[in-house]
C-alpha cells in the first residue's frame, strides 16, 4: 500500500504543480477587482501590465480625438474600448499625465461598478506557457464567452489589457459572422445592452474637436 500511495504522489505532483499558477492568477484577478471597487489606484496598477498601461493611454487619445476612420481600422476589441470611452464620455478623461497616472485617473474615479464586478469571477485558468494565461469570464455564473488575458511580469500575474482586448474582438467576429451582422453593428448592439442607452452616431465623433 505505501508503495501505491508513494506512486500516486509521484503522479499527481505534477498536476498539484501545474495547478497553483492557475491559483495564482485566479488570486491576482480576485485582487485586482477588489481594488477596482476600492477605487484602490496603486493597488490597480500594480496588478496591470506595463503593456496594459500604454494601451490604456492608446485608446484614451484615441478616443478623445481619433478620426472616424482611425477607430474603423481598428481591431474589434479595441475598437468596442474606444466606442464605450465615447458612449460613456466620462469627464475624467479629460485628465492628462503618463500612462500609470491615467489609469489611476480612471480606477480613482470609479471605473467599476460594484455590483457589476461581483457577478463577474474568473474561472477555467489555462497557463499558455510560464508567462501567458487566460481565464474565461463567468457572469452571474454562466460563462460569457469573453477571456481574460495574464501575463507573469515582475514576479507576479498581471491583466494584460491588449491580450483580453483581443479576446472580445474574436467573440465579437465570431457573432458577426455567425449572424451576418458587421463586427460595428455587433459592437453598438454590445454596448447599448450593457449600458441600457440607445448608442448614437457620435460615438464615431471625437471626443474633442481640434
Amino acid at each position: 500500500m505505501k508503495g501505491l500511495a508513494t506512486l500516486a504522489l509521484v503522479l499527481l505532483a505534477p498536476l498539484a504543480a501545474s495547478a497553483r499558477p492557475a491559483d495564482e492568477v485566479r488570486g491576482s484577478y480576485a485582487a485586482l477587482e477588489r481594488a477596482l471597487v476600492a477605487r484602490d489606484a496603486e493597488g490597480t496598477v500594480s496588478l496591470l501590465t506595463a503593456a496594459s498601461l500604454d494601451e490604456w493611454a492608446r485608446l484614451r487619445a484615441l478616443a478623445l480625438r481619433g478620426s472616424v476612420g482611425e477607430v474603423e481600422a481598428l481591431a474589434p476589441g479595441p475598437r468596442l474600448a474606444v466606442l464605450a470611452l465615447r458612449h460613456q464620455a466620462p469627464v475624467w478623461l479629460l485628465r492628462d499625465g503618463p500612462p500609470r497616472e491615467l489609469a489611476a485617473h480612471a480606477v480613482r474615479a470609479g471605473l467599476v461598478d460594484r455590483a457589476a464586478a461581483q457577478r463577474v469571477e474568473l474561472a477555467d485558468v489555462a497557463i499558455l506557457d510560464p508567462r501567458h494565461a487566460l481565464g474565461q469570464l463567468y457572469a452571474a455564473g454562466l460563462p460569457s464567452g469573453f477571456r481574460a488575458g495574464f501575463r507573469h511580469e515582475a514576479g507576479a500575474w498581471k491583466l494584460d489589457l491588449g491580450a483580453t482586448l483581443d479576446g472580445v474582438g474574436r467573440v465579437v467576429s465570431q457573432v458577426s459572422r455567425t449572424t451576418g451582422v458587421s463586427e460595428s453593428a455587433v459592437i453598438v448592439n454590445l454596448l447599448a445592452a450593457a449600458t441600457g442607452e440607445p448608442v448614437g452616431g457620435g460615438v464615431w465623433r471625437p471626443l474633442l474637436a481640434d
